[in-house]
């Protein structure tokens, strides 16, 4: 069974998922091999939607961005438990869960909330919301989340411990090859 990956900035609270995976080599991994939060391009208007992972500049830009609005430090964990360890120690659980529930605290930032999509990482990645950003996203075969599964069952990409497949050269040549075919 995978675990999600979270990060949680210690002001403002809010959570970043980074990843989700298993195993001692995956726990271990650094930020930047984690394959990083994803997107729905059909909130975006598109349909049929695909997931979508973020361009690494994408990535680089929100992690940057989310580690500045907390000063008092940024931490990575896993699960739900993980993050709730980080509660003001004057609430009750019953005002953290209502505040939970009312997104003050631990608002995870790529929660879809249609009719206007993720709402929360506006303030992060403004550019995402860009007029053409998540079409050219949502064309490109690199960050197309079911494409790369579609890729490991065909054994064109393979599964190795401690890191994300996502990166891979296999993953990009695979879609290299897509693009060059025109598919």
């Amino acid at each position: 069974m995978s675990n999600a990956h979270y990060m949680i900035g210690l002001d403002t609270l809010e959570v970043l998922g980074v990843g989700t995976g298993r195993g001692k080599e995956f726990d271990a991994m650094p930020l930047d091999q984690r394959e990083g939060p994803k997107i729905s391009s059909y909130y975006f208007g598109f349909r049929p939607g695909r997931v979508l992972y973020l361009y690494p500049e994408q990535l680089d830009l929100l992690y940057k961005r989310f580690k500045e609005a907390n000063p008092s430090g940024v931490v990575a964990g896993t699960g739900d438990l993980f993050y709730r360890g980080y509660a003001p120690k004057n609430l009750s659980r019953e005002e953290i869960e209502d505040m939970e529930n009312e997104g003050k605290i631990f608002v995870h930032l790529f929660d879809e909330y249609p009719p206007h999509p993720y709402p929360y990482v506006r303030k992060y990645l403004p550019e995402l919301f860009q007029p053409g950003v998540v079409e050219k996203m949502h064309r490109d075969p690199w960050l197309h989340v079911h494409l790369l599964g579609q890729a490991v069952k065909e054994g064109a990409v393979s599964v190795g411990p401690g890191e994300s497949i996502r990166w891979s050269p296999e993953w990009r040549a695979y879609c290299d090859t897509l693009i060059a075919s025109g598919e």
